[in-house]
Formats: structure tokens, C-alpha cells, sequence
């Protein structure tokens, strides 16, 4: 009798440190989705005028232990009137195990320039621009590896990122050959501290990859954000990106040089309205008329004023307009005109970005 009370007084102590574990796990959790619906009117292509969720996002992320944290992110998107759910991010991470370090594993996005290291809805406009969808997709690069971050012991804020990925994914795009070598990127960045109220974020990229077609392409990048903010309104928002690519192929003699660029100033009118100008501007610098060895001058531009407003954090309803242009010698022009109406609904604790 004595031995089944201890027997029955351990399975209750058993169940209740049980109950207690899982009520830990819970707590350490945190749930968040998102959902990006866009309504693009085409003036010059109607096919494409319709409401749409652009994207849904389910992220589960949290502490795994004392040392170390993990993040898990699916996403749907809606191609040519079809979903289709694809894994965004999974990685396991720490910034407790090494000083002065931050260090991720798995699936993520490239901490590469500005806009790739932010969700399609943290992003301050709707459309990408130019220069981001063609070197990096309109959603961005996420690809398989490892990434690790030092802060350097200077007395201002200054720290460099390096990252070694497989190079199955490329423009959010699964690669079909295997790579010919790995993807591998640094990206230092610089924070300026102005006053209380301004600072000053800038970084530099440079980025290497060759595919299963031989093509090696380099990217070289400049990104620079200024905000001001005073208590809880962004005042101004000062975003650009400048983005240098070659590519090149020793076997056929490919090659091929790109540059682009992006800026942003948005000025917040209250807590809840804003309203921004995007200037993009985009030049294949190896292009040729067909046939021939002269270069062709070409440049795409685009201006895309914005104006978004925003109940809080979890909510934005945006109106853009884009007047986009691709102007090549001795041809008409491309003119491309979309009017765009975007929602975004956030559920749950979202994850907090540095700056």
C-alpha cells in the first residue's frame, strides 16, 4: 500500500512538472500571421486587374532554451491565380552563446542590403523596386545556410555580417542545377546616432554566387535609412539602395553589367498618415543592338508616389501610383501605368526590427 502511494504521489508530481514544461513552452512562443491583399488597376494591361491576397503568412518563433531561439515561417502566394505555400524561414539562432555575436542557421533571408532582410509587408511601400526585382526578386532572397553577425568594440555602433548559403534558391526561386559553387555574402553596416530623436543606418554589400549554368554574378551594394522620429511618429524616412551587378561566363564569354538604384523620403503627417516619392532608376550598362557590338543606351525609371495610413501597428491601408518607363535608343518607349490599392492585417506579437 505504501508503495502505490509513492508510486501515485510520483505520476502526480511527474504530471504537474509536465503541465508546468508545456505551460513554459507555450509562454515562450509567440504567433503571428499577416495578410497582404493588393489591388492593382493596370491602365495599360487590364488582364491583371483584380483584388488578390498577395501573401499569407503563418511565423512561430520564440526562445527554445536560455541560449538559444528559433523562428519558423510559411508563406503563401497567390502565382497566376493559384496558392502555393512554400517554406520562407526556419533557422535556429543566438546572440547568449558567442559575446559581442549573433549567429543563425537554416532557412532565412540574406542579411543583404535593406529591403531583402524585411518581409514583403514590413516594407514602407507596396511594389519592388526596379533594381530589387532584378537582381533579387520582388520578394526578396532566402536561401539555406549560415550567417554570422559581430559587433565590433568600437565606441560607436558598427558590425559586419558574413553568410555562406547552398545556392538552391536564387530571386525566391528554386534552382534547378546544382550550383557551381556556394553563395557567399558580407555586408558591414555603421550606425550614426544624430541626437535622440535621428540616427543614421549604413551598410555596403558585396555578394558572390555561381550557378549551374557557370554564370558567376557579383553584386557590390550601398544602403543607407535615415529616420526621425519623434515619441512615437517617424517624422522622415530616408531609404535608398544602390546596387552594382556582373556576371560573367569564362566558357562562352558572357558578360554582362548592371546598375540600379532606388530613394525613398517618405514625411509622416500625423501618427496615422504618411505620404512618400520613390524614384527608381535601373541600366542594363552591356546592352547591344540585335546583331551588333554598340551598345544600345537603355534606362528604366519609374516615380511612385505613396501615401499610406495606419490605425496602428498592425494594420495598413496604402494607395500608390507607378509611372514606369523603359526608354531604349532608337525605340518607342514602354510605358507602364498601375494604380495600387494595398491592405495589410497583422495577428499576433510581430517580431520587433532593429531599426
Amino acid at each position: 500500500m505504501k508503495t502505490l502511494s509513492t508510486l501515485s504521489a510520483f505520476l502526480f508530481v511527474s504530471s504537474l512538472s509536465a503541465a508546468a514544461s508545456a505551460q513554459n513552452l507555450v509562454q515562450n512562443l509567440n504567433f503571428s500571421a499577416a495578410i497582404d491583399a493588393v489591388a492593382p488597376m493596370n491602365f495599360d494591361n487590364s488582364e491583371d486587374n483584380r483584388l488578390g491576397i498577395r501573401s499569407a503568412e503563418f511565423m512561430i518563433f520564440g526562445a527554445v532554451d536560455p541560449v538559444f531561439d528559433a523562428k519558423i515561417n510559411f508563406a503563401a502566394h497567390n502565382e497566376e491565380g493559384e496558392y502555393h505555400a512554400e517554406l520562407h524561414e526556419a533557422f535556429i539562432s543566438s546572440s547568449k552563446l558567442i559575446p559581442n555575436s549573433t549567429f543563425k542557421i537554416g532557412t532565412f533571408f540574406l542579411g543583404i542590403g535593406r529591403l531583402n532582410q524585411f518581409h514583403q509587408h514590413d516594407w514602407p511601400f507596396i511594389s519592388a523596386p526596379i533594381v530589387q526585382e532584378k537582381f533579387l526578386g520582388d520578394e526578396g532572397v532566402n536561401d539555406t545556410g549560415a550567417e554570422y553577425t559581430y559587433l565590433l568594440p568600437t565606441d560607436s555602433y558598427m558590425d559586419i555580417t558574413v553568410g555562406v548559403t547552398d545556392g538552391y534558391k536564387w530571386g525566391h526561386e528554386d534552382v534547378e542545377m546544382k550550383p557551381q559553387t556556394p553563395v557567399y555574402y558580407v555586408h558591414p553596416t555603421a550606425f550614426i546616432n544624430i541626437d535622440e530623436s535621428k540616427g543614421l543606418l549604413l551598410g555596403t554589400t558585396y555578394l558572390s554566387r555561381t550557378g549551374g549554368d557557370h554564370i558567376q554574378t557579383q553584386l557590390i551594394g550601398l544602403d543607407a535609412t535615415f529616420k526621425n522620429k519623434e515619441q512615437k511618429l517617424l517624422k522622415w524616412l530616408l531609404q535608398t539602395e544602390v546596387w552594382y551587378q556582373i556576371q560573367n561566363n569564362k566558357d562562352d564569354g558572357f558578360h554582362d553589367e548592371s546598375i540600379g538604384a532606388y530613394v525613398y523620403p517618405q514625411y509622416g503627417i500625423d501618427e496615422n498618415w504618411s505620404v512618400g516619392m520613390r524614384f527608381d532608376a535601373f541600366s542594363d550598362l552591356s546592352q547591344k543592338f540585335d546583331g551588333t557590338d554598340e551598345n544600345q543606351k537603355n534606362l528604366e525609371y519609374a516615380v511612385v508616389p505613396t501615401v499610406a495610413y495606419k490605425t496602428s501597428e498592425f494594420s495598413t491601408l496604402r494607395l500608390a501610383y507607378t509611372h514606369q518607363v523603359a526608354y531604349n535608343q532608337n525605340q518607342s518607349d514602354d510605358v507602364q501605368r498601375i494604380l495600387e490599392l494595398q491592405f495589410i492585417a497583422i495577428l499576433g506579437a510581430h517580431p520587433a526590427h532593429a531599426f
